[in-house]
């Protein structure tokens, strides 16, 4: 983990326009990105639209995280930005990207004693050469001088198929088991804030959050750069995006 920042910090990660702050992206590309400052589900952190006054989502599974937080919505340009992060090896932005996670447990003044990461399988993790989750949490924990608060809890039990390309149900199915606690983690006790790069249904967060439940965490709040939009279809069914 480090302190200086990278070169790539005076562009915008998406454009490439120069920049004169620390921030990501430049005003242009800043300004089509999506911010998650409306109607949200006070479980899952979801973007509900207009006609939406709840998730039903959170009502039908069981959940064991206390609540995802994040400061984008998983559309249109971000989708981009995010595809470049974790498939373009563009592992530098993560510093960048990892203030906005700051400032949205800043924002939501989120309790913690314990920052972790979703895991990738080790075949996963050789074919991308790095773990998106665990650099942001990482830096996340880098930016605040707390690097203290840094744990690698949770390892990937077995490779799984993409979850982009399943069902609700059938992320639930993929992702059963396929997480456990590193031997030597201690997490019983703490609060936990939980790193990933996006949430949509939120299965991949809810499977780690059950494991560092079971083995005693007294919290676990998630934290992803972007959620899923929720719409309501008919009679209260919703849809993720």
């Amino acid at each position: 983990m480090s302190a200086l920042l990278s070169p790539i910090e005076a562009r915008c990660i998406r454009c490439g326009r120069e920049i004169f702050d620390e921030e990501a992206f430049c005003a242009e590309c800043l300004g089509r990105l999506s911010p998650n400052d409306g109607k949200r589900c006070p479980r899952c952190g979801a973007a509900l639209d207009k006609s939406a006054t709840y998730c039903a989502n959170c009502v039908r599974d069981k959940l064991y995280y206390d609540g995802i937080y994040a400061p984008f919505i998983y559309e249109g340009e971000f989708r981009e930005v995010m595809r470049d992060f974790k498939f373009h090896r563009f592992a530098a932005a993560a510093r960048v990207l990892a203030r906005y996670l700051v400032r949205e447990a800043e924002r939501a003044d989120l309790e913690y004693d314990m920052v972790t990461f979703v895991p990738m399988h080790e075949k996963a993790l050789r074919v991308r050469k790095y773990n998106q989750s665990q650099l942001l949490a990482e830096e996340f924990c880098d930016i605040l001088k707390r690097t203290d608060l840094f744990a690698d809890t949770l390892y990937k039990v077995r490779h799984t198929a993409k979850q982009d390309s399943l069902s609700r149900s059938e992320r639930r199915k993929n992702l059963k088991g396929c997480f456990a606690l590193k031997a030597g983690a201690e997490v019983k006790g703490r609060k936990i804030l939980l790193i990933d790069d996006i949430k949509t249904t939120g299965a991949t967060l809810n499977e780690c959050a059950k494991v560092l439940k079971r083995h005693g965490a007294l919290r676990v709040t998630g934290l992803t750069l972007a959620v899923g939009r929720v719409s309501v279809r008919f009679y209260g069914e919703e849809e993720e995006q």
